[in-house]
């Protein structure tokens, strides 16, 4: 049986999914910097895991926000 914790956490991600699969994603092109740092790479999105971890989550922030509309 699922307490209020989980209930809430369930929600929460049905919300967070939903305003996800209503925005477009665009591929991120490879430039040769990072783009969560800027930090030149040889190669990839992201410097690390954690700068594509940080970019990601941002990214999700955003999403949820809503937009200004004036």
């Amino acid at each position: 049986m699922a307490d209020e914790a989980d209930i809430a956490s369930e929600s929460e991600q049905l919300r967070t999914d939903a305003a996800l699969s209503g925005r477009e994603r665009h591929a991120l092109p490879e430039t040769r910097h990072c783009h969560n740092c800027d930090e030149i790479i040889i190669a990839g999105l992201f410097c690390d895991a954690d700068c594509r971890d940080d970019y990601e989550k941002r990214e999700r922030f955003s999403a949820m926000r809503p937009r200004n509309s004036e």
